[in-house]
């Protein structure tokens, strides 16, 4: 095998992973009013099909209130009628070998828009955001245009710090209850609990604002909060931004004070983002391997599971898990190009491999405005759902399987 570390099993918390390669959570608005649909159930079987170790579920809103704050069509998990779909989603992924890893979003803060349910968007102070047109991503500022200035938020109070840390929690229990092998918080890349930790998005004057220590208060709270409630068989991690990219925000020296305190609290992993919404260029970068100093600083600080992205190539992908620079990879856009990514690698097929070009044009221009994430590279990208390779019958049969391997041992 020519890249025997990537496909080298590894262990966060209590679970162990087949490989060394992670999916990682994109938005594909697939879902249907915030329920699992069958199409997002057959894009999820082609990618643990296609030989990924571990799915992290693209963000799912932990309450109804974070939901109402936000433009985009995503998963929830703040009702037991959402249990349903992603019970049958975990199944899926299992199905193939893969585990499965939901991440929850306590809310899209000042990301917000009062077009879906006529509610201000709610942030940590009342900040808004500005996009400078140089920090758009490649092919994205004509969709991207009507998002370039935020609305006014209103500043979160303490009662509903404290109302959204317990649906937070319910979120959590539910995704144990359904079979989630982990749990990723959502702390990066703009969202809320970043804008908590900015000190250019929060200027509270209350014990979640002023010093780092208490800006990162309202995550180690909720850290603590889910660990006691899931326990330790669901291994735990949080999504960060190394560096906002933005003038007065949060800087990596910050970030890595609040890693330091991530892994005193028991945290699992730690998967690495960048930017925030003003700084977007970072977060969907059009380099590869942008991230993955950051990263490697992250490893020589903790003794935690770092997951670093937008490692396309395969021989850098085994090169930084050799060197040390990361424990695992994650790939959000070449596996919409080609979900079969990590089986071709395996099996030394690389001249199979639909390379994407990061030319973002079916992915997030489409986002942005509003429609479901399809690949010009990927003609199936979409439609998986019509393949029966990754219809529910065939997702049945292995399960099937599964099971009878397990009363058999």
């Amino acid at each position: 095998m020519r890249f025997p570390k990537l496909f080298e099993p590894i262990r966060i918390g209590k679970v162990t992973i087949r490989n060394r390669i992670a999916m990682a959570p994109m938005v594909t608005q697939y879902c249907d009013r915030g329920y699992v649909s069958e199409q997002q159930m057959a894009y999820y079987a082609a990618r643990a099909r296609g030989g990924v170790g571990l799915i992290v579920t693209e963000h799912v809103l932990a309450s109804h209130w974070a939901e109402d704050n936000c433009p985009l069509n995503v998963m929830g998990l703040y009702d037991t009628h959402h249990m349903l779909g992603l019970a049958e989603l975990v199944e899926t992924i299992h199905a193939f070998g893969a585990k499965t890893f939901v991440q929850l979003n306590l809310g899209v803060g000042i990301q917000g828009s009062s077009l879906r349910a006529g509610l201000q968007p709610v942030g940590p102070s009342a900040v808004s955001y500005r996009v400078p047109a140089e920090m758009v991503p490649r092919n994205c500022l004509e969709p991207f245009a009507p998002f370039m200035v935020g609305e006014l938020p209103r500043e979160m109070s303490i009662d509903e710090i404290e109302r959204e840390q317990i649906s937070f929690v319910k979120a959590a229990m539910m995704a144990r209850a359904v079979g989630f092998d982990g749990l990723e918080i959502h702390a990066a890349h703009g969202f809320l609990l970043s804008e908590f930790l900015s000190p250019r998005f929060n200027l509270r004057t209350d014990r979640y604002g002023g010093s780092l220590d208490n800006r990162m208060r309202f995550l180690l709270e909720l850290v603590r909060k889910v660990r006691a409630a899931v326990g330790d068989e669901m291994a735990l991690g949080v999504r960060l931004s190394a560096d906002e990219h933005t003038p007065g925000g949060t800087t990596y020296q910050d970030t890595c004070a609040v890693v330091e305190q991530l892994e005193h609290e028991g945290v699992d992993y730690l998967h690495v983002g960048d930017g925030c919404f003003e700084s977007l260029k970072y977060t969907i970068p059009d380099q590869p391997g942008s991230m993955i100093d950051e990263a490697a600083g992250f490893k020589k600080l903790t003794a935690m599971t770092v997951v670093t992205p937008s490692i396309h190539d395969p021989a850098a992908a085994e090169k930084a898990v050799s060197d040390g620079m990361t424990d695992m990879i994650s790939l959000g856009r070449q596996l919409i190009a080609d979900p079969d990514w990590a089986r071709k690698v395996r099996d030394g097929k690389l001249a199979d491999i639909t390379t994407c070009d990061r030319c973002n044009r079916g992915c997030f221009a489409r986002i942005f405005q509003g429609l479901k994430v399809k690949c010009i590279r990927n003609p199936e990208s979409g439609l998986e759902r019509y393949n029966p390779q990754y219809t529910q019958w065939q997702v049945r049969q292995r399960a099937i399987e599964r099971r009878a391997a397990v009363i058999v041992r």
